[in-house]
């Protein structure tokens, strides 16, 4: 009897020990998502500064013009003269892994490039230049430059991203699902992980804080549309 009184003790023991462990990797689970979400956002940040430091480096070697986004196009690995990622490559050697966020489910590229505005003014392909950012009433810091693109906006190997065309916020597809926010780079070459665009304090124009205002934009100050009419 005291042979069994002995195991059946020791076994409520174990079920015990087991129930206590599940319930402290229960409680440590969200902990442990939370830490990894952050290594992914960390990661995409560092992305999101090498894509930056590309970009000034080509202004800086094409009479201060940026990239211009042409169309869709894949990545060329030998480098070509087509989608603003290729371009790139023209002047700084880009690893493809550097445009593409830990947190992406499928696509080879996460990030979209901000020419709206430059678009919008001619009414074809353009590009940001350094003298036009310089001017920026808003100044360079709060000007989105690039973006994490929503996952089902572009196809799944179209490096030439951007939203001259788009609303390429990532706010419509669940951002805070991505690793606890998004990130931005500015044209000041600055980067930073948001939970949610602040248009009173970020923008993708030279000439107000506001939303991205699609087909509606216009480079006329007199007709310049206040955030609090986006709302």
């Amino acid at each position: 009897m005291t042979a069994k009184r002995g195991s059946v003790f020791t076994l409520i023991e174990l079920l015990v020990v087991i129930v206590i462990i599940a319930i402290l990797a229960g409680a440590l689970m969200p902990a442990l998502s939370r830490s990894r979400e952050a290594a992914r956002a960390g990661q995409c940040l560092g992305n999101q500064k090498q894509i930056t430091l590309m970009l000034e480096l080509y202004a800086e070697n094409c009479k201060g013009r940026y990239p211009v986004p042409v169309g869709v196009a894949k990545y060329e690995e030998k480098g070509g003269r087509v989608g603003w990622i290729n371009q790139l490559k023209l002047y700084k050697i880009a690893e493809k892994k550097s445009f593409r966020c830990p947190a992406e489910p499928k696509r080879d590229f996460s990030y979209s490039l901000n020419v709206h505005e430059p678009y919008s003014r001619v009414m074809r392909w353009n590009s940001w230049t350094m003298s036009r950012l310089a001017q920026a009433k808003t100044g360079t810091s709060n000007i989105i430059l690039v973006e994490e693109s929503p996952f089902d906006l572009f196809s799944d190997g179209d490096c030439d991203q951007d939203n001259y065309s788009q609303n390429t916020s990532p706010d419509v597809t669940g951002a805070e699902e991505r690793h606890t926010g998004f990130t931005l780079s500015f044209a000041d070459g600055h980067c930073a992980k948001v939970k949610h665009y602040d248009f009173d304090m970020i923008t993708y124009y030279t000439d107000r804080f506001s939303g991205w205002l699609g087909s509606t934009w216009t480079a006329d100050p007199a007709a310049t549309v206040k955030n609090s009419e986006l709302r």
